[in-house]
């Protein structure tokens, strides 16, 4: 009897579970259809999002809340693969969807689950060998530094590492300064995690195509916050993320190939779809080839409902205008940085003022302070930032993105200034 009691009780509680999603979704108040750049329209935004309201989330650059259409989606599709026993391994509407979002052909695009996935497929793939140099910053993630100083390890592939200048054309002068004859590749990342600055990627790859060199770059951050567009950068590769700017599901993200560089990129791991046909009955047993399209960068059963989720993400994305996305992010960062140099001479801005060198992140230290105790009396008042420890930059970087407001910026202003004054 009191098996049958938890069974029909824990049978009830999935059964709300389960419907929870749909309950949320019909609560959140719709967007307008034709929206207005004022804060009431963007308290509609906020409401999208089942991210506590007692909570000011200024750490977007590491992980983005998802909408409520997203979690929905994603949910409402693995019901139906449980319900039905569909084959859930494949999604193919995510490719179209991310390369109208990209501006790339729907083959150049490979799923993937995360940004260093995308990096570790590139980096392993390039025709490089011993002695062969590549063109790296002092600003690097760990999935983006870790492939390249394994390959170095295990290979002798030279990194070479360049100073971000504080200005676009600086830094575009330091890694035309770097490059030799046996420059073979340059990986650097479009924003880096640490500081926010925009590189001038569009102009370096240009100069790595020149060159004859391979042109790689880490976009963990842009897409979701600018109007990325690959074919106007001109890059090789592009690896990005779903889960931060994108607003997509965790775990999710993808490789760009140009199709220039598909036959170039070597394939090492094999699997579903992979493949152009294999034949282990011939003598000797057979690869015939790999397929002509991005997949052959990805293989097996994957989650096809996260990759569902993608396809929302970009539709809620497009709902509101990625222009109009781009320009709030932009503001309430520029309002961000602009009153923390107000604050005090001690604030040390490290992310550029340079205008087409910043977006949505904000990195800055303070003379005489750890900012890790800023982070700590931050957090206690439920506000969410990220302290950078990569490569003894030390410093505290503040993300925002679409679901934060003026107000949020002010509270994280007045505990910085109490702080300072402490």
């Amino acid at each position: 009897m009191s098996n049958r009691r938890d069974f029909l009780k824990n049978g009830i509680l999935l059964a709300g579970a389960i419907g929870i999603g749909t309950r949320a979704l019909q609560a959140v108040p719709p967007l307008p259809s034709a929206a207005v750049d004022d804060e009431a329209y963007w308290k509609l935004v906020r409401a999208q999002f089942p991210l506590s309201h007692s909570r000011i989330f200024l750490n977007n650059g590491t992980v983005g809340p998802s909408p409520y259409v997203v979690l929905h989606e994603v949910q409402q599709d693995m019901l139906d693969i449980e319900t039905t026993g569909r084959y859930g391994g494949h999604e193919d509407t995510a490719i179209k969807a991310l390369s109208e979002f990209l501006n790339t052909k729907d083959t150049e695009i490979s799923l993937m689950r995360n940004v260093t996935e995308g990096i570790n497929v590139a980096c392993w793939g390039m025709p490089l060998k011993a002695g062969d140099e590549v063109i790296m910053t002092g600003h690097e993630h760990v999935g983006h530094a870790t492939p390249w100083l394994n390959r170095s390890k295990l290979h002798g592939i030279v990194i070479r590492v360049v100073t971000l200048g504080k200005t676009a054309e600086e830094t575009l002068n330091n890694i035309r300064n770097t490059i030799n004859k046996k420059t073979k590749a340059i990986s650097i990342p479009h924003i880096p995690c640490t500081i926010g600055q925009v590189l001038p990627v569009k102009e370096i790859c240009k100069m790595a195509r020149e060159k004859g060199i391979f042109s790689m770059i880490d976009g963990a951050h842009p897409p979701g916050m600018l109007q990325v567009d690959i074919k106007d950068i001109g890059c090789d590769f592009y690896a990005g993320c779903c889960h931060k700017w994108m607003l997509g599901p965790k775990g999710t993200g993808f490789l760009y190939v140009s199709e220039n560089m598909r036959d170039t990129l070597q394939v090492y791991y094999g699997g579903g779809g992979f493949d152009n046909g294999w034949d282990m009955l011939s003598n000797p047993p057979v690869l015939k080839g790999y397929i002509n399209n991005g997949h052959r960068y990805y293989y097996g059963t994957q989650n096809a409902s996260l990759f569902k989720g993608i396809t929302k993400a970009i539709e809620f994305q497009n709902q509101i205008g990625r222009s109009r996305i781009e320009d709030r992010v932009r503001q309430l960062a520029n309002y961000l940085q602009e009153n923390l140099m107000k604050l005090s001479p001690d604030v040390e801005m490290i992310t550029p003022t340079e205008s087409i060198s910043k977006a949505a992140q904000v990195s800055f230290k303070i003379k005489g302070k750890d900012v890790t105790k800023l982070q700590a009396q931050c957090q206690e008042k439920q506000i969410t930032t990220r302290y950078v420890a990569e490569n003894n930059i030390n410093c505290l970087r503040i993300s925002t993105h679409i679901y934060n407001s003026f107000k949020d910026i002010d509270a994280f202003l007045l505990e910085t200034d109490k702080f300072i004054k402490a």
